[in-house]
């Protein structure tokens, strides 16, 4: 009901969250979205794709659906099964608006989500949007890229395209992985402008510093270390109900 807030999801562990973008330097439109939808247990990040035209639409209707239908309270695999239904319904609504118009036009993003249930995370993924997750002294990829340069082996390219996105075409297969979470975990979602420009020292040193301003700090730094792109992430803190961990 408007004016309600959502109920939370039952949990043992409390979260601390942070967010941040950045328009990129020769950008005059911030492409990138993101959404923080803690009583969900919601954190996404979407990517504009460069070349195809309303980069910023396809992204920020992708962040707007997703909220819209991750139902505060349900169980994780509803919740699961609500995004993945969310990104096939938009994948449809953005390819079949694109060839209704005269001329046709080809929009998309990219997207990397996470759930958090009460030890389980799930983690969906199209495009080279990026989940890490860091325990101790670790860090770990979670997702992998859907990009030429991935497919090829890390291959450099002058232009690194995107072999699967929201948007483009008309079907959209989305990938998933399921990891296990404890208090002391951190989770990282970002776009390219920040993975593109910081390796994962330089990551696990950031995560390693306190939550408040995290996310903000994260992209300073991938700006600092030459990204040109719009740069977005969203840090989030698994930490004991009681405040330990």
């Amino acid at each position: 009901m408007d004016g309600q807030a959502d109920p939370p999801v039952p949990r043992p562990w409390r979260l601390d969250a942070s967010a941040a973008t950045r328009t990129g330097f020769w950008h005059t439109v911030n492409e990138d979205a993101f959404a923080v939808r803690e009583p969900a247990g919601l954190f996404a990040v979407a990517d504009g794709i460069g070349g195809l035209v309303e980069g910023a639409v396809a992204s920020r209707a992708i962040v707007e659906v997703l909220t819209r239908a991750v139902t505060p309270g349900a169980p994780l695999e509803t919740r699961v099964r609500e995004a993945e239904d969310a990104l096939h319904h938009i994948n449809e609504a953005l390819f079949l608006e694109g060839i209704e118009r005269r001329p046709p036009v080809r929009r998309g993003s990219t997207v990397a989500l996470v759930l958090l249930g009460e030890a389980t995370g799930v983690c969906l993924w199209a495009g080279d949007s990026r989940a890490y997750l860091q325990r101790g002294r670790e860090l770990h990829q979670l997702t992998h890229d859907h990009s030429l340069c991935a497919q090829e082996g890390g291959a450099i390219h002058p232009r690194n395209i995107i072999t699967r996105a929201i948007g483009p075409a008309g079907e959209v297969e989305i990938d998933c992985c399921v990891v296990d979470i404890a208090p002391g975990d951190m989770l990282l979602m970002c776009t390219d402008g920040v993975s593109n420009a910081l390796d994962e020292a330089a990551l696990r040193a950031l995560l390693s510093g306190p939550m408040a301003g995290l996310a903000e700090r994260i992209v300073a730094e991938a700006v600092a270390r030459g990204s040109r792109d719009d740069a977005t992430a969203v840090a989030v803190r698994i930490a004991a109900a009681d405040g330990a961990g």
